[in-house]
């Protein structure tokens, strides 16, 4: 059912309106990362802690996962511009509240607030794409739009942190919000229109909430597992619990004749290949960039503004590699298209790790980084797109709010996900291999074993000599974990790439597909 603004024959053109959704999400995807290279001020500024900062990133995903359980549906209820108007204010008020953060507690409290706004704008926007365009091209192109944004957006993110440290304290990254947030709100006013789906299905909260605790638990054990001196109950107990949910939050859904997050999609082999290339991709991309952010800045001793230059080429590749993965899927299918950025992004990644042992970012060692960031943004800017358009396809109109909740929820699991184990595993690492000095080991603070931040601040308050060594010993040890991340990414992604390429491939004529349900097109 259309809305009533809508009847009195006012249409919005279509290219305005994907501007001014594209709009609405650029400053959610972008807060999902802008934190990264301000690592190093949040560990001075508010004595952030390691475990700290990782829940300070990680917190404004996984809250998201249960929340867009709640907000697609309520977005076919109320009409996805009411949707949409509602997260954007609740967006900003929250920005408002991280920049006046006065401790790691409060700005994990302002994160949380955060995700709830963002929450309702990620499945209002996708939802009104899938209203707006009818024409398959058309919709496989503005699905493009928002791909790329998605990906060029957490790209960018550090890159618009970098340039505001440069000049103003760690909370104008999310002081920005609010100009921003205040310029999109005006023409979400003036073109977009209100539509509700025809009919209202039952809606509870006790899925959300199971799908909250069961992701939160689950990263808490993952995060304390890492941690040498932390009881072993303090990681089974959490774990236990956030598997347990997870469980019954599947079973319920599996039951439930209105499912919040309609499971049944996948038995088809198409989409259940679609959600891997949009969760892992994201999980590694998200969780390699928070590290590589602190790898300039505290070894290679970039300024925010430096490392937020540098990581230009990512985002230019992913807004472009975006809507031309659109247009090529239709060409060569998506088969072609997901395992080939995938690989992409795989030959990035395996370059970042061997230059990060190497020559760093001096000579050939700065051509070669370039084009490891250019091959990693258009890798995920392309499978992003085409994961995007088979999961939203793949519903009908009036069920686009939910559509978007398996859409989001894939994001953000593969978003919360790889802050916990690419970070944690950082970590862990870190601590192994960094070794002071011995006549120096005594004077160390046993946090410097817990991240280079935390070593850098230790250095400060020692003489010049012994603060040079734990600095170089740090950067040291920071360096090597780094090059296993990337290594740990580039299989990650080139396992999924296999694995899309197997799943996508076109059912022969004479063996009749088998994985129940209607075949999405992928070629």
């Amino acid at each position: 059912m259309e809305g009533a603004e809508e009847a009195g024959g006012r249409r919005p053109n279509r290219w305005l309106a994907l501007a001014v959704v594209a709009g609405c999400f650029l400053p959610v995807a972008a807060d999902a990362t802008i934190l990264n290279v301000a690592v190093p001020s949040l560990t001075g500024t508010l004595g952030a802690t390691a475990r700290e900062v990782l829940w300070i990133a990680d917190v404004y995903p996984l809250m998201m996962v249960g929340l867009v359980l709640i907000t697609g549906p309520l977005g076919d209820r109320i009409g996805h511009k009411r949707l949409l108007t509602l997260g954007l204010t609740v967006f900003a008020a929250a920005s408002a509240l991280c920049s006046l953060a006065g401790t790691p507690g409060v700005l994990i409290a302002g994160r949380a607030v955060l995700a709830a706004g963002a929450s309702m704008i990620i499945p209002a926007t996708l939802a009104i794409i899938r209203q707006t365009f009818h024409d398959e091209r058309q919709r496989a192109t503005a699905i493009g739009v928002w791909s790329a944004v998605a990906a060029g957006g957490a790209a960018v993110g550090p890159v618009v942190g970098g340039l505001l440290l440069e000049r103003y304290w760690w909370g104008s990254v999310f002081l920005i919000n609010i100009p921003v947030v205040a310029a999109v709100l005006a023409f979400v006013a003036v073109r977009l229109v209100n539509r509700t789906a025809g009919e209202d299905e039952p809606w509870e909260l006790t899925s959300p909430l199971l799908a909250v605790i069961g992701a939160v638990g689950t990263v808490y054990a993952v995060k304390t597992a890492t941690r040498p001196e932390a009881p072993l109950v303090e990681a089974v107990l959490p774990g236990a619990l956030g598997l347990t949910a997870a469980a019954l939050f599947v079973r319920r859904q599996l039951a439930a004749a209105h499912p919040m997050l309609d499971l049944s999609l996948f038995r088809q082999r198409p989409f259940r290949a679609a959600v891997v290339a949009a969760t892992v991709p994201v999980l590694v991309l998200v969780g390699m960039e928070l590290q590589l952010a602190q790898y300039l800045q505290f070894v290679l001793g970039m300024s925010p503004q430096r490392a937020a230059v540098f990581l230009l080429p990512m985002p230019v590749a992913a807004f472009a590699a975006g809507p031309l993965a659109g247009f090529c899927v239709h060409r060569f299918g998506a088969v072609a298209v997901i395992p080939a950025g995938l690989a992409m992004a795989a030959i990035g990644y395996t370059g970042i790790g061997l230059t990060a042992a190497g020559s760093g970012t001096d000579g050939p060692g700065t051509v070669v980084l370039t084009g490891c960031l250019v091959l990693i943004g258009a890798g995920h800017g392309a499978v992003q797109t085409v994961a995007s358009d088979a999961i939203m396809t793949g519903a009908p109109e009036e069920r686009a709010g939910a559509a978007a909740a398996v859409e989001s929820v894939a994001y953000e699991l593969g978003a919360g996900f790889g802050i916990a184990l690419l970070g944690s595993l950082t970590t862990t690492l870190y601590g192994h291999a960094f070794a002071p000095p011995a006549a120096l080991a005594a004077s160390v603070p046993p946090g410097a074993t817990e991240s280079i931040g935390q070593a850098v601040e230790a250095a400060g308050t020692l003489d010049g000599p012994s603060a040079e060594a734990v600095v170089r010993t740090a950067g040291t040890a920071f360096a090597d974990a780094y090059q296993t991340v990337n290594a740990v990414a580039a299989v990650l992604v080139t396992a999924v790439a296999v694995a899309t390429a197997v799943a996508l491939r076109p059912a022969r004529p004479d063996r009749p597909d088998r994985t129940g349900g209607e075949r999405i097109p992928v070629g």
